[in-house]
């Protein structure tokens, strides 16, 4: 992957806009070639999935894509739904998927002024990830 300093674009999206957000990522990449592309999940709840929130960032083709804050239980039904959306589209794509755990202000404060030295040590930070804990409800809602 380019280094995060390469291209970093603004952040798609509208803060807790689920739908919003997620046609917004998906029209941006769309037509892109995902070939070493992956998706990293970005969360500020690490054991409580049930009221977690997440932003996605996308490497892909010497970008990085950054969304804001809009997919998990933390925004309702909707929330999830967008999330499922979300992973099963990184699945059907090939897209390794990853997860970053913040501190909730660490969250905010990343997401609202993004920087790329934070966002390269949130790369870094990211562990692989089993799409199987996004996309099952029970699992979300039991925390896993």
């Amino acid at each position: 992957m380019p280094p995060l300093s390469e291209k970093l674009t603004d952040s798609l999206g509208v803060a807790g806009a689920s739908d919003v957000t997620l046609r917004a990522l998906l029209t941006r990449l769309e037509g892109s070639d995902l070939k070493g592309a992956r998706l990293i999940l970005l969360t500020d709840r690490q054991g409580e999935r049930w009221r977690a929130r997440y932003a996605a960032l996308v490497q892909v083709a010497g970008e990085h894509i950054l969304t804001a804050p809009a997919f998990g239980p933390h925004f309702g039904p909707e929330g999830v739904t967008a999330l499922h959306a979300l992973v099963h589209w990184a699945e059907a794509a090939d897209l390794p998927l990853r997860e970053t755990v913040l501190s909730a202000s660490d969250f905010g404060r990343v997401l609202e002024e993004p920087q790329a030295e934070d966002l390269a040590r949130l790369v870094a930070a990211s562990s692989p990830s089993d799409a199987g804990i996004y996309l099952t409800a029970k699992n979300v809602q039991a925390g896993l």
